[in-house]
């Protein structure tokens, strides 16, 4: 185990599978959460602080997950090493909040992910890792943040490994080409979705995590029925529809006993691109998470920016693995 000191400050999924990462090889863990799913796990092996004993403690690393506490100049200046923050778009272009419902009302056709050094600007210090991803045409909010998600994880898998061997490779952003959101310029976007409730950018755009519809919901006092949303949108589902039905079946009970689900294989209908993310209550990014890492380790494939795509519903994570002859 390495000696150096380590502190997690901020929420989600994403942090608890961070952590996950660091207590293999670290002992010395403090989080500073408010997310009660990480308080229950951990509440027996890592200690639990205030943003005001960083002084005290004096870590050697900070890293920032989704977290809404500003660090201040002597926070910062108490970490020994690097202050790291994962930010959920690319930088300079998306800095700011809402970056994946800014790329989908913008149209573009790719986006990422990135760790960058904190300053006192906000998401204006080195990249430490970034990767980008491909966004599909009827990709929402939601499904850009579950891409952005893993990849981030996979990055700080790598980010560990360079931390071990003390080899960090920095790369400055060009703030020439820096665009920043604003919270407040999410209203934009609100008041356009008011003037119409049918335009399908608009639609995925809004189309977000529980997490960030309840920052909505707390900033704009503004309620987004997610699943009403959706019934505006038609995914098509232009995948191959011959496939093993015993292994399909195989691969819906590997999901129910992953993730606690249970969905039943329609051998007559044919029902696997029904069975996808937020289909199901118990089917959220959290168990997305899990559920994706759960395929890495059985199939022994890795989940990445090139292939994420494939991984949003059970009928094309099965194409998938079927078309490399892994299943």
């Amino acid at each position: 185990m390495y000696k150096d000191k380590l502190v997690f400050i901020g929420t989600s999924i994403m942090m608890l599978k961070c952590i996950d990462i660091a207590v293999k090889d670290f002992k010395t863990i403090f989080v500073i959460t408010t997310d009660k799913k990480i308080k229950k796990k951990y509440r027996k092996l890592i200690k639990f602080i205030s943003i005001n004993d960083l002084k005290k403690i004096r870590p050697d690393y900070l890293f920032s997950i989704l977290n809404n506490k500003i660090l201040s100049k002597s926070h910062l200046a108490s970490v020994k090493k690097y202050s790291l923050n994962f930010h959920d778009g690319p930088l300079p272009k998306y800095a700011g909040m809402f970056s994946s419902t800014w790329a989908i009302f913008n149209n573009e056709k790719t986006h990422g992910v990135c760790w960058h050094k904190i300053v006192n600007k906000i998401d204006a210090g080195d990249i430490l890792e970034e990767k980008k991803f491909k966004i599909k045409k009827n990709d929402t909010a939601y499904d850009v943040d579950t891409k952005g998600t893993m990849l981030g994880i996979n990055l700080f898998k790598k980010i560990i490994k360079d931390l071990i061997k003390n080899k960090f490779f920095f790369k400055k952003q060009n703030l020439k080409k820096r665009t920043y959101f604003k919270k407040n310029k999410f209203k934009l976007i609100l008041k356009k979705f008011a003037k119409d409730k049918k335009d399908k950018t608009i639609l995925k755009s809004l189309i977000l995590s529980p997490q960030k519809l309840k920052i909505v919901s707390d900033l704009f006092k503004v309620s987004i029925n997610v699943n009403k949303l959706k019934k505006f949108i038609h995914h098509k589902d232009n995948t191959d529809n011959k496939f093993d039905k015993l292994k399909a079946s195989k691969l819906v009970k590997f999901l129910n006993d992953t993730i606690k689900t249970n969905y039943k294989f329609n051998e007559k209908k044919s029902n696997l691109s029904e069975i996808a993310l937020n289909s199901h209550n118990k089917w959220d990014s959290l168990s997305h998470v899990k559920f994706l890492g759960a395929i890495e380790k059985k199939f022994k494939i890795s989940i990445n920016e090139k292939n994420i795509g494939y991984f949003s519903n059970l009928k094309l994570i099965f194409n998938y693995l079927n078309k490399k002859k892994i299943i």
